[in-house]
Formats: C-alpha cells, sequence, structure tokens
C-alpha cells in the first residue's frame, strides 16, 4: 500500500548513481516514499558529460532543465535546451541527454507509471564508455545471490509489501544489475529472492550498510528459515536463435 504520509526527502542525501553518465539521483520513488504512480529524481552533467541512450517501454518521461545548455537526442530529432525548458518523452522513444555547454547542467526527471517490475523501467541500448567490443562471457565475474525462505501464508501480503519497498530502493544502487522473487509451484509457503551484481563486493556493499538494515526490518519480521548463498558467474550461455 501506499503511504498516505508527506514525505520529504534532500537530493543531496542521496548518494549519486554514476554508471549511465553524470550524477543520477532517484529521489521520490516506491522505496522511498511509498509512491505508486511514479518516480522523480535529477542529473547533474558535467561540460561534455551524457546519460546513456536508454528507453522506457512501460514508462512516460518528463524532463524540465534547472540550469544549464544540453541537448536531448532522440531516434528520429534532436532538441535544444535551455533552464526553463521542459520535453517530453513518449513510452519507448528512445534518447541520450548531453550536457553541450560550459557549466554544470541541473534537469529534473518524472518517469510514470511504473513498470510492472523494476528491472524493467528503463532499458540502456548503449553502455557508457563503450568501444564497440564484446566479451563472449560477459557475465564472467558479476555476482548472483540466492535467498530462501519461508513465509506463512497469513503473512504473505505483509511480505510482498515489504519487499516491493526493498526492490524499488535497492534498483538504483551501485552495482546492482536486477532483483527476482520466486513462489514455489509446489510449496506456496516457499519463496526465493534472486540478486545479480556486477560484483560481490559491491552487494555485500549495500548487504552491511545502515540503509539495507533498516529496509529489509518489516521483512524479517515476515519470514523464517533464511538460507543465503552467494555466487560469482564463471560462464554465461545465451540463446542464439533470433
Amino acid at each position: 500500500m501506499s503511504d498516505s504520509r508527506v514525505n520529504r526527502v534532500h537530493a543531496a542525501d542521496i548518494e549519486p548513481y554514476r554508471a549511465r553518465g553524470g550524477q543520477l539521483r532517484m529521489v521520490l520513488h516506491p522505496g522511498s516514499v511509498g509512491s505508486r504512480s511514479g518516480y522523480m529524481g535529477t542529473v547533474v552533467l558535467l561540460p561534455g558529460e551524457h546519460v546513456v541512450e536508454h528507453f522506457h517501454p512501460y514508462s512516460e518521461e518528463f524532463l524540465f532543465v534547472v540550469n544549464g545548455d544540453l541537448v536531448l537526442e532522440t531516434e528520429d530529432a534532436d532538441w535544444t535546451l535551455g533552464a526553463g525548458d521542459g520535453i517530453y518523452v513518449p513510452i519507448g522513444k528512445r534518447h541520450r541527454l548531453r550536457n553541450v555547454g560550459t557549466t554544470e547542467s541541473l534537469t529534473v526527471f518524472h518517469i510514470g507509471p511504473l513498470a510492472p517490475d523494476p528491472s524493467l523501467a528503463h532499458v540502456d541500448t548503449e553502455v557508457l564508455g563503450e568501444r564497440g567490443g564484446e566479451s563472449t562471457d560477459s557475465a564472467a565475474g558479476t555476482a548472483r545471490i540466492l535467498f530462501a525462505v519461508t513465509v506463512a501464508e497469513e503473512k504473505r501480503e505483509d511480505f510482498l509489501s515489504a519487499y516491493e519497498k526493498v526492490r524499488f530502493n535497492v534498483a538504483e544502487t551501485p552495482g546492482h544489475i536486477r532483483d527476482q522473487i520466486c513462489q514455489s509451484s509446489d510449496n506456496p509457503e516457499k519463496w526465493l529472492i534472486t540478486s545479480e551484481w556486477n560484483s560481490i563486493e559491491e552487494f555485500f556493499a549495500w548487504e552491511k550498510s545502515e540503509e539495507h538494515k533498516e529496509l529489509v526490518q518489516p521483512m524479517r519480521a515476515c519470514y523464517t528459515d533464511p538460507d543465503f548463498r552467494s555466487f560469482s558467474v564463471v560462464a554465461e550461455t545465451v540463446t542464439s536463435r533470433p
């Protein structure tokens, strides 16, 4: 359920996410305020920096430039933007935001409605600093975390509600790739959470943080028989079918 309280979050208190370029901060989102219709944040770009090309398969994006000189590059046109400009990006439209000025830029973004899962919120169509090379085992060295628990039927809704906040929060954590929650087909009280990270070190950095401890507290009250396993990927096979 959404949080009925008014909540305030200060952007400067949020550790920026840099893997997609610039400094991205998720400010208001389901994990921080319990929102259900979308999320809002900021992006700071230094001169020459850009946010990698991506699209939102389930959401519209609204951008408002607070300061700076920017170009929004889309698949069919480039849009010059300055302070006070707002621009709308439709669902599924590939776009890249670039600072073409000589000063730092600040842009506020809002994305909604929410995707059915945070891992589907956006799809990157390029990698920051990508040089065009490919690796046959691009997943090698990444981490897989498996966490199995037992959840009594009467605590199922509370468990899923608590997990909802955790998954939207972790989605913007540096090093995180994706999360999945699975229910056993032969025992509905058995659940498995799988988590993928760029490295084991980045997972444990989040897992040991005070933010993590506070977030997962409501979940811990809902499950028993926890079984935690961590693995490093050695090789990955993907389908060759189109």
